[in-house]
C-alpha cells in the first residue's frame, strides 16, 4: 500500500512538472493582474510569433483618455471630492493637474496638434435639473478655455479629432458638427433621424463614420458612413454593418475597424470607403478594436467564457487577423487602450479595489497601467 501511495505521489509530481514546462502554467494566473500570458490559450489559434512583457507598472489612478502625438503625454481623469483632468508625462512619469472643476468630465482628448485638450463636461441645471453636457478647449498652457457647442446644444460623450485640427462631434439634436477652437463650425444634418453615440471622420473621403441607433429597430446600433456630396450640409448615409458596438480608423489607410455583434459572439470586421461591402478577418468574444499608430497591428479586447464576463484580456494581431498574441491576463478595463506611437509601449485603466482607495464619488475606482511588450 505504501508502495502504491509513493508510486502515485511521484506520478502526480512529473505531471506537475510536464504542466509547467509546457507553459501551462499560464492557467494560474490571477484574473485582473496585467501580467503576460505566454500563449493564446483562449482562442486556441497557436502564432509562430512570442510575445513577452519587459515590463509593467502602475502610473497613476484615474481613467485614462488620450496619448499626445510624440507619446510623451497622457490626459488622465481622476473622480475624488472634485473633478480632475491631469496630463502624465511619460518620460519623467510626473502627473499635473490640467482642469480641477467641480462639474463632472466625461472625455477628453488631445487635438490635432497637441497645443490643446478638448473634453465634455457635464453640468445640472440649478432651476429645471436638466442633464446638459457641453464641449470645451484649454489650450495646453491653460491661458485659454473656450465652449465650442453652443448652449442648446447636448454633446455627446463620444468625439473626435482630426488632421485639420478640429473637432468631430454630434448633438441631442442628432446633427454632426465640423468645429475648430476659434469658434468656426459646420453643421450637417441626415436625411433620416439616426440617435449617434460615436463619431469620427474621413478627413480625404470627407465622409463620416458613426455608430448610431437604427431609425426602424430601436434595439439595434449600426454603423453609417456619410459623405458630404456638392458641400451639401443634408447628409444621406449609408449601413456598413449592423450591430456595431466599436470601431475605429486607421489614419494612414483610411480603414474601418469594428466589431459586430453576432449574438453569443462577435466578430471583428473591416471597411473602407472603396468597399462594396465590409469583410471579417476574426470571431470570438470581442470588446473593443483599433488600430496602432503606425497602423501594422491591431490591438483588441477579448472576453473569456472562462471569466466573468466584465473582464477582458488584451491581444495584438496582424491587420489581416494572422498572428494573434495574447498580451495581459483577462482584466476588468475601464478605458480604451492606447498606444505609444514610437515604441511598443501600451496604457490602459483597469479598475481597482474600491475598499482599498478613498474615492468618495460615485464612481469605479480606476487606475492606469504600462505595459512594455516584445515580440518576436
Amino acid at each position: 500500500m505504501k508502495s502504491l501511495k509513493n508510486k502515485s505521489l511521484f506520478l502526480a509530481f512529473i505531471i506537475m512538472i510536464a504542466l509547467f514546462a509546457s507553459g501551462c502554467q499560464n492557467l494560474f494566473i490571477p484574473v485582473n493582474v496585467p501580467v503576460v500570458l505566454k500563449e493564446g490559450i483562449f482562442s486556441g489559434i497557436r502564432s509562430p510569433q512570442k510575445i513577452s512583457i519587459q515590463s509593467f507598472n502602475v502610473i497613476s489612478s484615474g481613467v485614462v483618455q488620450d496619448i499626445t502625438n510624440n507619446g510623451n503625454n497622457l490626459i488622465i481623469l481622476n473622480s475624488g471630492t472634485t473633478f480632475n483632468i491631469d496630463t502624465f508625462n511619460t518620460d519623467t512619469q510626473q502627473l499635473s493637474s490640467f482642469v480641477n472643476s467641480d462639474k463632472h468630465e466625461l472625455s477628453a482628448l488631445y487635438d490635432a496638434n497637441d497645443t490643446g485638450i478638448y473634453y465634455i463636461e457635464k453640468t445640472i441645471e440649478p432651476n429645471s435639473g436638466n442633464l446638459d453636457s457641453q464641449l470645451l478647449w484649454t489650450d495646453i498652457n491653460k491661458n485659454i478655455t473656450r465652449t465650442i457647442s453652443n448652449p442648446e446644444e447636448n454633446v455627446n460623450q463620444f468625439f473626435s479629432t482630426n488632421e485639420s485640427n478640429q473637432v468631430v462631434y454630434s448633438n441631442n439634436n442628432n446633427e454632426l458638427v465640423l468645429a475648430d477652437n476659434e469658434g468656426n463650425r459646420t453643421v450637417y444634418k441626415t436625411l433620416r433621424d439616426y440617435p449617434i453615440l460615436s463619431i469620427n471622420y474621413i478627413e480625404d473621403a470627407q465622409g463620416f463614420v458613426f455608430i448610431a441607433y437604427d431609425p426602424i429597430k430601436e434595439e439595434k446600433t449600426n454603423l453609417y458612413y456619410a459623405k458630404i456630396k456638392d458641400d451639401s450640409l443634408e447628409l444621406s448615409p449609408s449601413l456598413i454593418a449592423e450591430n456595431v458596438n466599436s470601431f475605429d480608423i486607421n489614419d494612414v489607410t483610411n480603414q474601418v475597424i469594428f466589431i459586430k455583434n453576432g449574438g453569443e459572439s462577435q466578430s471583428i470586421g473591416t471597411w473602407k470607403t472603396s468597399d462594396i461591402k465590409s469583410s471579417t478577418i476574426a470571431t470570438g468574444h470581442f470588446g473593443t478594436v483599433k488600430f496602432t499608430p503606425n497602423g501594422e497591428n491591431i490591438i483588441y479586447t477579448q472576453y473569456s467564457p472562462n471569466y466573468d464576463s466584465q473582464s477582458q484580456s488584451i491581444w495584438v494581431m496582424d491587420t489581416n487577423g494572422d498572428n494573434p498574441l495574447q498580451v495581459t491576463a483577462p482584466l476588468k478595463l475601464s478605458s480604451q487602450v492606447f498606444c505609444h506611437p514610437n515604441k511598443s509601449i501600451l496604457y490602459f485603466s483597469a479598475e481597482t479595489n474600491a475598499a482599498s482607495t478613498n474615492s468618495t464619488v460615485d464612481s469605479v475606482p480606476s487606475q492606469t497601467y504600462q505595459i512594455m511588450y516584445k515580440i518576436d
